[in-house]
């Protein structure tokens, strides 16, 4: 999720009436048997957040923290204090997404594919237009798949949907999934396909599967809402309409049937899912949630200043900034 998102999320109970990022993983639910404790660890300066409007973190299946700046990919190892250039390229990033072997990265409308291990490229996408130049982007890998999106949003134009892709790492077709309807961020991809938050002609949203046979969807209407992806669910952290209240929606992989909605706190802002469970941010903490029962429950919690954004991706983590500085904590757990 872009840190720009959050803080327009953060805003949405004062903007109601106004307008209505990635997790995956595909173990089960964690054991809740025996008390554990959340812990954090260190920060880890990533430097000054920049003027970019598309700033974003992401892992790979090992843990491994990727972001951008510039035209330079950096990388937080797992074991590391500081981060380490991984790649250059010519142009300014949009977005990277990493897999085991391979960095994907988006320059304008461009995504390439570059070999982690020496850096040389592999193959190169370019991704359909919109009515301005990409100012935001995202890259989703599943597999061999590969989803990407683009919005051209500005802070002169404001929110601006955005346009999906999807392309295989073995071909050079690109194939276009949806076009200035969907919400920036709001997705995430697995073996089954992509999920994602968008609206229809007729301007009612919906939350949409899709795969490389269409598109299934079910329509809601309290969307602009972080989803993550876990133990074959789909968990929407959404703020309901009528009511301003929030809500963790879960829906079922991949019929989209409803599982539960559960009452969060409203400082609740954000939500992923790692190798501990369904993870939410907001009001100075990062929380466990019950998913497996006692459905939408705190189980844990720990105290976190300055939090902006979860990580999407295995390993548990929170973005903060302060200052102009922003830092990398991994959170950890023991009991």
């Amino acid at each position: 999720m872009t840190v720009m998102h959050v803080l327009r999320r953060a805003a949405a109970p004062a903007a109601a009436a106004g307008l209505a990022v990635s997790c995956l993983l595909a173990a089960g639910p964690p054991a809740q048997a025996g008390p554990a404790t959340l812990h954090l660890s260190p920060a880890i300066s990533l430097g000054k957040l920049g003027r970019d409007f598309s700033y974003q973190f992401t892992e790979d299946p090992g843990g491994n923290v990727f972001y951008f700046r510039g035209s330079a990919v950096y990388e937080v190892k797992i074991t590391a204090s500081k981060p380490n250039t991984a790649l250059r390229v010519r142009g300014a990033v949009l977005a990277v997404a990493a897999s085991s072997s391979g960095l994907f990265v988006d320059v304008g409308r461009t995504v390439t594919e570059y070999k982690r291990s020496n850096h040389h490229r592999v193959r190169s996408w370019t991704l359909p237009g919109q009515p301005g130049a990409p100012t935001s982007a995202g890259i989703m890998v599943a597999g061999s798949t590969v989803w990407a999106w683009t919005d051209w949003a500005t802070d002169e134009s404001g929110f601006q949907y955005a346009s999906v892709s999807r392309f295989s790492t073995a071909s050079p077709t690109v194939h276009k999934v949806s076009s200035n309807n969907v919400y920036p961020a709001d997705m995430a991809a697995d073996s089954t396909g992509l999920y994602y938050e968008a609206v229809s002609k007729k301007g009612a949203g919906y939350l949409g599967h899709a795969t490389a046979g269409g598109v299934r969807r079910r329509y809601d209407a309290n969307l602009d809402a972080p989803l993550a992806l876990y133990g074959g669910n789909v968990y929407l952290l959404a703020i309901n309409e009528t009511s301003d209240k929030t809500y963790l929606n879960s829906f079922t992989e991949p019929s989209l049937g409803v599982n539960f909605s559960a009452l969060e706190s409203s400082k609740y802002t954000d939500v992923t899912a790692t190798i501990l469970g369904v993870m939410v941010l907001g009001g100075g903490k990062v929380s466990l949630v019950l998913t497996g029962f006692d459905k939408g429950q705190i189980a844990q919690s720990v105290g976190i200043r300055h939090g902006v954004v979860l990580l999407s991706g295995p390993e548990t983590g929170v973005i903060t900034a302060s200052g102009g500085k922003t830092s990398l904590v991994r959170v950890f757990e023991t009991g």
